[in-house]
């Protein structure tokens, strides 16, 4: 369950949430949403973080987790990165994963686009009748 939704900022610096809030449970495990290398796994301001590079130059980040991983550490989608802690703030259950991803390093984008089936455009073929 979402408990909080991606809000993209007005400007680069400005307000916003820059990933997705998921409802879960203290010490459930965190697992990779695609492939990739574990680029950092340590705390960041007390809590803690774990950053997996993609192939296709995204940057996922999971917190607050307690890693089992370490940086270089490659994943297969669904491969254990750690278990979630509680205490994010502003989560209306016991514990909430916080899940953003980046493209560069402050073009945030909503994670749950990738969940989502992409989306299939029809061109039209060149050697087509016309119909």
């Amino acid at each position: 369950m979402v408990t909080g939704a991606f809000r993209a900022p007005t400007f680069r610096y400005g307000p916003g949430h820059r990933g997705a809030d998921l409802a879960g449970g203290p010490g459930q495990a965190v697992l990779a949403a695609r492939e990739g290398t574990v680029v950092f796994a340590g705390p960041v301001a007390g809590r803690g973080v774990v950053s997996v590079d993609h192939p296709d130059g995204l940057r996922s980040t999971y917190e607050p987790v307690t890693a089992t991983v370490a940086a270089g550490t490659v994943v297969a989608p669904g491969d254990p990165l750690g278990v979630l802690e509680a205490g994010h703030p502003g989560c209306p259950v016991a514990a909430c994963l916080h899940w953003g991803v980046r493209r560069d390093r402050l073009d945030h984008l909503d994670p749950l686009v990738l969940l989502r089936p992409p989306r299939v455009r029809l061109l039209p073929w060149a050697g087509a009748a016309p119909g």
